[in-house]
């Protein structure tokens, strides 16, 4: 059963927003992608609008951050305490650039950064729980931190939330683990590149819907590539906010 009608545990990955300098392209793209329902954006909320499936929330799109150089994709993190836990961040050597924010009938948000540079924001639960379902296609099915510094990332989301973590791969990649349940991973961020999440949708198939991404004015940054439990893809919107595509095989766990 991967439906979600109740608010999440602490240090959940609960929900993903899109936020974009053209909220009307960013919406075409993803309608045309994976033939999401997404209504127009009201301007009370500056256009912000929300991806549903089978009349269940997937993400929001809503309008860029001040000083945003592109496109960006904020992974949110679960927490029944939203004020604690913006309290912890900058002792744990983080830094909130967003507080807490009310969002009617809905719960509360803020945005932070790690002491790598990754954006994350904390969600309290109110209405809404966050993502409808998860592991079924067109859902969220994982996440990946991208950092600058494995290490740093991962002390901060251990002592943050609780995670513990163990060996995944090769270069130092760490799985995050909330009691026998793995909710992401941690790895290096390429030379150059920006610290950022990838939060993965599942799809049928990872090759075809990369093409046609690809055709919408997406931008493939790693090509579909195996793994023991299925086949990935990372690639970027058009705006350039980082999202990726997996398939699962008949080896993939829960």
């Amino acid at each position: 059963m991967t439906a979600r009608t109740t608010p999440q545990t602490t240090g959940t990955p609960t929900w993903l927003d899109f936020w974009c300098s053209d909220i009307d392209a960013t919406r075409t793209f993803w309608i045309d992608l994976l033939d999401y329902t997404i209504p127009e954006g009201t301007p009370e909320f500056g256009g912000y609008t929300v991806a549903q499936k089978d009349d269940r929330y997937v993400f929001g799109i809503g309008p860029a951050m001040p000083e945003a150089h592109h496109d960006e994709a904020a992974m949110y993190f679960a927490t029944d305490d939203i004020d604690a836990t913006l309290a912890r961040i900058p002792e744990l050597g983080g830094r909130v650039v967003m507080e807490r924010t009310e969002i009617p009938d809905t719960g509360a948000m803020a945005v932070a950064v790690d002491p790598a540079g990754v954006m994350f924001a904390p969600w309290q639960a109110g209405g809404t729980v966050g993502y409808g379902a998860v592991d079924e296609p067109g859902f969220p099915c994982w996440q990946d931190c991208i950092t600058s510094n494995i290490e740093k990332s991962s002390t901060f989301y251990g002592e943050l939330f609780g995670f513990t973590f163990e060996p995944m791969g090769p270069g130092g990649v760490v799985l995050a683990k909330l009691g026998d349940d793995g909710h992401f991973t941690v790895g290096q961020c390429p030379d150059q590149g920006e610290p950022h999440w990838v939060t993965y949708l599942l799809v049928d198939d990872v090759d075809a819907m990369t093409t046609k991404a690809a055709g919408l004015g997406a931008s493939v940054d790693t090509q579909p590539t195996d793994l023991p439990f299925g086949r990935f893809a990372h690639l970027s919107t058009p705006g350039g906010a980082p999202f990726g595509l997996f398939t699962g095989n008949d080896e993939q766990g829960s």
